[in-house]
């Protein structure tokens, strides 16, 4: 695949961002061996990179290290891909009154001057406990560096993912009877309101769909997106589980909590 067919098929990314990953691609074929990408990548770029791998002629997978990892580590090889450099990393935070959430842990991590796309998903046990994926090559200076969160005082341990017991995600799960898989008619079940409320919404780009916003409220939805409602949550639909007496169609919500 040529560069500038390789650019139009993520039209929803600036070239700068796509360029990278274009060039680990050709390095990837140039020398036989597994290239990884630095940077965690948002599902709007993975899935469609794996839907590239036949047309690319590599194997195109993904890492978050957590089942149902939003951001991951794209890997281009010829051969099966095993080992990532990622590494899982737990931080325990030592007060006993602090109540800490997602975005305190977020904001602790960027206060060490570090990208959001060096590291992947967050997932919190309780609020005194975290789980994230990290790129490999700044794990050793955000277990030297990270002493607190919030105005709590932390520890940093890098857990052995062979061994370690992944955390999951805090899902609320759910089946939604919906009459159609066009965008606006989920979102008005998902946050319960009328249809063109959700319409509404989805006009005022306040509807993102695999983290892009999404204008067009006849969009039909597949199996495993994630859909964005700003102000109502966000959802993971998981997929059809059969149909009602009237024909409606069952589906399987999972929504983050």
């Amino acid at each position: 695949m040529d560069k500038k067919t390789f650019i139009k098929r993520f039209d929803f990314c600036n070239k700068s961002e796509i360029l990278p990953i274009y060039d680990k691609i050709n390095l990837a074929k140039k020398t036989n061996n597994t290239v990884y990408t630095s940077i965690f990548y948002t599902p709007n770029v993975w899935k469609t990179l794996e839907g590239l791998k036949e047309e690319i002629g590599l194997n195109i997978c993904s890492c978050g290290i957590f089942e149902d990892a939003e951001r991951k580590l794209i890997a281009f090889s010829k051969f099966d891909v095993r080992n990532y450099p990622i590494k899982l990393m737990e931080i325990k935070c030592k007060s006993k009154f602090a109540k800490l959430q997602h975005k305190d842990y977020l904001g602790a991590l960027m206060t060490l001057g570090l990208k959001r796309e060096k590291f992947g998903d967050l997932i919190l046990k309780e609020d005194k406990q975290c789980y994230l994926a990290v790129c490999e090559d700044i794990s050793d200076y955000i277990e030297m560096n990270l002493n607190s969160v919030g105005k709590s005082s932390c520890k940093v341990n890098v857990l052995d993912i062979s061994s370690a017991e992944i955390p999951l995600y805090n899902f609320k799960t759910s089946v939604l009877n919906v009459s159609s898989l066009r965008i606006d008619c989920l979102v008005s079940s998902l946050c319960n309101i009328s249809r063109n409320k959700s319409q509404e919404m989805i006009k005022r780009g306040k509807v993102l769909l695999d983290y892009l916003p999404e204008t067009r409220k006849d969009k039909s939805i597949e199996d495993n997106c994630i859909i964005t409602v700003r102000g109502c949550g966000k959802f993971k639909i998981v997929g059809e589980t059969g149909w009602t007496g009237s024909g409606r169609c069952k589906l399987l919500i999972k929504k983050f909590s």
